[in-house]
């Protein structure tokens, strides 16, 4: 992921394979380059979330379970520029 200069942030090593039941693979992200862009819905899944949205409201918005939302939400699989 990029910070808002550009650079490159660095993302947390986590165990995504808990996300895999809710999120099938996709293959790699066009933009940063990482080998998974399924990154890209989890950051936005957080920026609602933090963002006030309830988890019911972004489980209808993208058309996911309850439960889908809260495993992103519960291992929060990146880390955002403002949080370095």
């Amino acid at each position: 992921m990029y910070d808002k200069g550009g650079g490159i942030v660095s993302v947390r090593k986590i165990d995504i394979a808990q996300l895999d039941k809710y999120y099938s693979p996709a293959g790699p992200c066009a933009f940063c380059g990482h080998r998974d862009k399924r990154h890209r819905l989890w950051d936005v899944i957080m920026g609602m979330f933090v963002g006030g949205d309830s988890i019911e409201m972004i489980a209808w918005d993208y058309n996911l379970s309850i439960e889908a939302i809260k495993a992103v939400i519960k291992i929060r699989p990146y880390r955002r520029a403002c949080e370095i």
